[in-house]
């Protein structure tokens, strides 16, 4: 992963906890827009992730 992301290496030094902030994570709202959860997805490009997350919400009948 750092070969293919560079910047992986330089940021996981940013938190103390280890935790790298990335595209990936989508909000779950109701109908009304209040924030009621989110899906969290890794494993490929974030980009990749986020669509996975957002077809996951889709799927559950659930709105982003």
């Amino acid at each position: 992963m750092a070969i293919e992301r560079p910047t992986f290496i330089s940021a996981a030094g940013l938190n103390p906890a280890g935790i790298v902030p990335a595209a990936g994570g989508v909000l779950i709202r109701d109908g009304v827009g209040t924030i009621v959860g989110a899906v969290g997805v890794t494993g490929d490009t974030s980009d990749n992730d986020e669509k996975a997350a957002m077809a996951g919400i889709v799927a559950a009948g659930l709105a982003a």
